[in-house]
């Protein structure tokens, strides 16, 4: 039997579901769309571990951006109630905890008072085990919309970056050297297809 080969999501996709749960959100929220996107993004490939929350987290998220997504009638947000209660019973699995702890730490350290902060710190340790570029990892436009996230929640972190590394190199290094450990890169970057321009020849950018 021939093996069924599913299309990976489009932009389309995901920000149809991203719209989806913007209708659901309070006017000028600052993190809204973030979190739409992310969410969306994560629907879309049919897997919410890949929102980096944790189930309680993921529904802290939705009660509170998002309270009425859960009772609408579409497909969409009846996709999103089906996916919410597989991941709830499957839960989020973390492969390298130990990185994702000196990550946190560090941005626990750096944070500002916001009430979703917690939450994108989540989303960010998580997004950092995967082999892209931050921005794509969270279905943003590129670089200067990760770079208004993080000037949002860790302004002085943002305005250490003075070499103007890209963020998920950054973040790493920051970490480590935060616990006082030799630098090294973020688990994902090893896989990127930018990972000789980005470490081997001092590209910053």
């Amino acid at each position: 039997m021939d093996a069924v080969l599913i299309a990976a999501p489009t932009a389309r996709d995901i920000d149809a579901l991203a719209c989806a749960l913007l209708a659901h959100a309070p006017p000028d929220h600052p993190d809204a769309r973030f979190f739409a996107t992310v969410i969306g993004k994560s629907l879309a490939h049919g897997d919410l571990a890949r929102t980096g929350l944790a189930p309680a987290e993921l529904a802290g998220v939705l009660a509170s951006l998002f309270p009425d997504a859960q009772a609408g009638s579409s497909a969409t947000l009846a996709a999103l109630r089906a996916q919410l209660l597989a991941y709830g019973a499957r839960g989020l699995a973390n492969p390298r905890p130990d990185f994702t702890r000196l990550l946190r730490v560090l941005l626990d350290a750096c944070s500002g008072p916001g009430a979703t902060t917690p939450w994108v710190t989540s989303v960010l340790a998580h997004a950092c085990l995967r082999p892209d570029h931050l921005w794509r990892d969270l279905g943003l436009g590129g670089r200067e919309d990760v770079t208004a996230l993080l000037t949002r929640h860790y302004p002085g972190l943002v305005a250490r970056n003075t070499q103007n590394l890209r963020w998920k190199k950054f973040l790493a290094y920051a970490a480590f050297e935060h616990a006082d450990l030799p630098v090294a890169a973020a688990p994902g970057c090893a896989d990127c297809e930018d990972h000789g321009r980005c470490y081997d020849t001092g590209t910053t950018s």
